[in-house]
């Protein structure tokens, strides 16, 4: 049986494509390992290739340095050596091939069109249309460069940047790479001593004020402060980045440069002759870059391009790149309704098979300590909980502190991977062609508990040797790219469409909240690069927006207005003020991993961090085979068959001998000739029987040590448009997920041992031995009169680390503050003695914190406490009449539960009714006898004959009513503050816990039990 859709296109297609001329020669014979063959056939191939004005114009744009360089040798070519020239030679070729093969887009190379659906068609002209604006580094120097003026300094609007912290007496913000930083650093700190001037300078600050008015707001707050003592502070943040000047653009404005230009002109400042003139260049930049976006004649454009690129070194001359370009093609491309489907069905395809069907492991593992410590409901303002003091970052987050998680145990989803990919080895095969049952089998988990984005981005090469081929339907599809749920590859490119275009690239790429209890924001922030700027400026596409270290635009959601918290099976990210869910988008691709600050990547997942993880095919503990084969899923192929190549696999350094290893391992592993060389995000395709390419893998492979290629196209496969393309298709959840929010309260408040009215033991040990221990604590608790006023177990189990320690949990409610020494020093000798004993005694003392967001606060946390000790008086006696009378602890943990319903209610029935509601009901085998041990407890008999001539068996049912009792207390304190209802999930599993432990499977099977119970229950009240 299929499985139910998932996903439907947004209605929008953008293609990427090359901009390829169709006739650019490329030396594919030619051997650079030669330097007599580089000198007399790569230079004239190098100066004939840069004698062409539309390479010339696009490798300038894509590396001015390289242009330099070429210019050099063309000036004197007699001059150079081999080794200039095959430098040269390489880095040419490699802009030339990646211009023939590449559909991403970059500069001139490549560009965008959005296509429509219908009966194929495509027509490429070559008139596309360049959109310039300048270069992020190159404004990044103008600013700092205004910034340095005293009299305009002075006029600006300043703000506090709102992503800092305060530590040990310092605000700490993070700093940015430096202007011309090929990649991003680790974290870098920056920071001043927080004393009072700076602490009210940054809270005057908060919202935005000017210069001089925070300047004078300072001298009438330290009256004794000199005027130039004042002007240091607030430079020193200025140039620390602790405050931002109203100069540096935020990134929802796309027109960077005009920003500029109208802030300096708002503050007035023409009479200084250094900033006008600034101010004049800058505008006559601009007038050039109007000029040269209004051109639709591509000749006229490079001709603007020179001489924008000319008066900009002017006004920085140390800058090596001065614009940043995007092409929209000049195309119409039509593409028929069923290639959008047979995409939606991959998408749909890697969605199930995903390896993290419940969100990262990661993420798995932050949302259970965050229950562990806060409880669910508890809303945590960001900042409380990201700092040291909170939970911080979750693992793999850069700062985090444990940055590198280890990799997931094999499981069946790998082995059933490992099989086919064994199988297909075994029949000779290059494909894995995946059915409806292979995809059931490598699905994790149950469909129905998955979550789905609510938005996703796939992109695809599409296969067809015609547009007549592609109408028959005669096409494959090729996995090419998927863009982080949160981010779009499609939002940087809206600038460049009409208004109806933009319209509907919005509505894909950042849609509105589906239900009026939340909000959908627009996550805006620097990247840690300046020059990223470049491609992750985009208009405001949603009127609530989120900004972090940069003035903010539309409607602001303040940094300290946003809270998160957690249910038993997600988290979500909470605007206090109001009480909306927020549904932060990132509309550009940026990787959030490293280049993006780590906050910014917080908030975007933490919304959907409980959500399927979708992306490439995972292939799982597969990953390290050298080979993997082609997968494929109907007419879509998932994942392109790929190598891994080492250095070591081609020992031999001498062209010839490197060239003939190479072949080979090709013929060894059956390596088609035409590959893509991947190396981080680094991609090239190749083909390796040509002699020019395997030297870029040489080269490439000399770097790396290690990389990966990719079976590619063939050149058939391009038919139907003519060059290298991709289709990225929006997609939305046919019915998003609608997620109500627990009940909210604040987080308890965090109390230390030794400090508070309350003690969390924690013994660590075999989990066997638990029952054994809880056991002695009944006599231990004895002896402790006077000193506790009630106490309680829970057992924990870390479900995401399945090898890390399992604990036993004693919780100790005071009678006094004063009583820690006595019951610290008696818990102490109760450790030794189970050590004595043979049992675990490893104590740690630990910060406990109510659960109000989870039980209530006040009279109902009291009563909730209350209802703890009564449920551990449970488990203790259910312990003793399982080992006493033979009865299976489950059946009398099941039978307990039911009980436990039917006094958490206003009558019997009630409970029980709403046990049968919130336990779901489950399907498969069930121990007969089992069920039937259970029922025969629900109204005790707890031995099923003569149960109060057995003291267990007394012990149980005088358990059961205490708890009764105070579960009836608990539900009208509760029911005071809200609905009561809720909670009874909590207590059930919470005695699961206590009684039985951590066992999901387990637990299952004991809550079919207890809705066994509850029906015999039932079925006896209506009797």
């Amino acid at each position: 049986m299929p499985a139910p859709p998932i996903f439907r296109s947004a209605g929008v297609i953008m293609v990427r494509a090359t901009t390829d001329p169709g006739d650019l020669d490329v030396p594919s014979q030619l051997d650079l390992a030669s330097d007599d063959a580089v000198l007399r056939e790569g230079l004239p191939w190098l100066i004939k290739t840069w004698a062409r004005a539309d390479v010339r114009d696009a490798v300038t744009l894509a590396s001015p340095a390289l242009a330099e360089q070429l210019d050099r040798i063309s000036a004197g070519p007699d001059t150079v050596t081999a080794k200039v020239v095959r430098r040269a030679v390489i880095s040419v070729a490699g802009y030339l091939l990646r211009w023939q093969r590449r559909a991403t887009p970059f500069g001139l190379f490549a560009g965008v069109t959005i296509a429509a659906t219908g009966s194929g068609s495509v027509q490429v002209g070559r008139r596309h249309r360049t959109v310039a604006r300048v270069d992020s580094e190159w404004l990044a120097a103008v600013i700092d460069r205004l910034e340095q003026h005293p009299q305009l300094r002075r006029r600006l609007r300043v703000i506090a940047d709102n992503t800092g912290v305060v530590r040990d007496g310092r605000f700490i913000t993070a700093r940015r790479a430096d202007p011309g930083g090929g990649k991003a650093v680790p974290l870098r700190d920056t920071s001043v001593r927080y004393t009072a001037p700076v602490k009210t300078a940054l809270a005057s600050a908060a919202v935005g004020i000017r210069y001089d008015e925070l300047a004078a707001e300072l001298a009438e707050r330290f009256p004794t402060a000199q005027p130039e003592q004042i002007t240091t502070v607030l430079d020193n943040l200025l140039r620390q980045g602790a405050l931002i000047s109203a100069l540096r653009p935020p990134m929802t404005v796309t027109d960077s440069l005009t920003h500029v230009i109208e802030t300096v002109t708002a503050a007035g400042v023409e009479q200084f002759g250094d900033v006008a003139a600034v101010l004049r260049d800058l505008k006559m930049v601009r007038h050039l870059i109007d000029e040269h976006n209004n051109h639709d004649d591509p000749r006229q454009a490079t001709a603007v391009r020179a001489s924008l690129a000319q008066r900009m070194r002017g006004v920085v001359a140390a800058s090596q790149h001065t614009l940043a370009v995007d092409t929209r093609l000049d195309a119409q491309i039509r593409v028929p309704e069923q290639v959008l489907t047979e995409a939606v069905e991959a998408a749909q395809v890697l969605l199930r098979v995903s390896t993290k069907p419940f969100g990262s492991t990661a993420w798995q593992d932050y949302r259970s300590r965050f229950r562990a410590r806060y409880g669910q409901g508890s809303l945590v303002a960001v900042r409380d909980l990201l700092a040291d003091s909170g939970l911080g970052y979750p693992t793999g987050y850069l700062g985090a502190p444990r940055a590198h998680p280890s990799w997931r145990s094999v499981n069946e989803r790998d082995a059933t991977f490992l099989a086919l990919v064994q199988r297909a080895a075994l029949d000779g095969r290059d494909e894995i062609v995946l059915t409806d049952a292979e995809v059931a089998a490598l699905t994790v988990g149950e469909p129905a508990d998955v979550i789905p984005p609510a938005r996703i981005e796939l992109g695809v090469t599409v296969h067809a040797a015609s547009i007549d081929a592609l109408d028959r339907g005669d096409f494959r599809l090729r996995f090419a790219a998927a863009p982080g749920s949160p981010t779009s590859m499609v939002g940087r490119f809206i600038h460049l469409f009409d208004n109806y275009q933009q319209t509907q690239l919005q509505a894909a790429c950042a849609p509105d909240a589906p239900y009026g209890d939340a909000v959908a924001v627009q996550l805006s922030f620097p990247p840690r690069r300046p020059h990223n700027e470049n491609v992750t400026r985009v208009p405001q596409l949603l009127p609530d927006v989120v900004a972090l270290a940069e003035h903010p635009t539309g409607n602001p959601i303040s940094l300290d207005d946003l809270a998160v918290t957690a249910d038993a099976d997600q988290m979500y990210l909470v605007q206090i003020s109001t009480g909306r869910r927020v549904i932060p988008h990132i509309p550009h691709a940026l990787d959030t991993i490293v280049q993006s600050p780590p906050l910014a990547r917080f908030l975007a997942e933490v919304a959907d961090a409980r959500t399927t993880v979708f992306g490439p095919l995972d292939v799982g503990a597969a990953r390290t085979l050298p080979y993997l084969p082609r997968v494929r899923y109907r007419r879509t192929i998932l994942a392109a068959a790929r190598w891994l190549l080492t250095s070591d696999h081609l020992p031999s350094r001498d062209g010839h001998g490197w060239d003939s290893a190479l072949q080979a391992w090709q013929r060894h592993w059956r390596v088609p000739a035409r590959v893509v060389l991947c190396h981080g995000e680094f991609r090239q395709p190749l083909h390796l029987d040509d002699r020019l390419d395997r030297a870029l893998l040489r080269h490439r492979l000399a770097q790396a040590e290690r990389v990966e290629l990719r079976e590619d196209a063939q050149p058939d496969d391009h038919g139907w448009i003519g060059r290298a393309a991709e289709l990225l298709i929006p997609m939305l959840a046919i019915t998003p997920a609608r997620r109500p929010l627990p009940h909210l309260a604040p987080p308890g408040r965090l109390q230390v041992p030794g400090g508070a009215g309350v003690l969390q033991a924690r013994l660590a040990g075999n989990p066997a031995r638990f029952d054994d221990i809880i056991r002695h604590l009944a006599s231990f608790t004895a002896t402790l009169d006077g000193t506790v006023h009630r106490w309680w177990i829970r057992r924990r189990r870390d479900l995401v680390r399945m090898d890390a320690d399992q604990h036993l949990i004693v919780v100790l409610r005071l009678t006094a503050p004063e009583h820690h020494p006595t019951v610290i020093a008696a818990l102490a000798a109760f450790a030794a003695d189970l050590a004595a004993r043979g049992l675990p005694g490893q104590l740690s003392l630990v910060p406990y914190q109510d659960h109000p967001g989870r039980y209530g606060c006040d009279e109902a946390l009291v009563a909730a406490e209350d209802v703890f000790g009564a449920d551990t008086t449970c488990v203790i006696a259910q312990i003793a009449a399982a080992a006493d009378l033979n009865v299976p602890a489950q059946a009398l943990a099941a039978a307990s539960m039911a009980r436990l319903a039917a006094a958490f209610a206003t009558d019997g029935t009630s409970g029980y009714q709403a046990l049968l509601q919130c336990l779901p009901q489950q399907t498969g085998p069930l121990d007969r006898a089992l069920c039937e041990q259970t029922l025969r407890l629900v109204d005790l008999p707890v031995d099923g004959r003569q149960p109060q001539s057995h003291p267990a068996g007394k012990a149980v049912g005088d358990a059961w009513q205490a708890r009764s009792t105070a579960l009836r207390r608990y539900f009208d304190a509760l029911a005071a503050q809200r609905d009561p209802s809720g909670v009874l999930p909590t207590l059930l599993r919470d005695h699961h816990i206590r009684a039985l432990g951590v066992d999901p499977t387990f637990e299952q099977s004991t809550n079919r039990l207890a809705r066994a119970a509850a029906l015999r229950a039932l079925a006896r009240t209506a009797q």
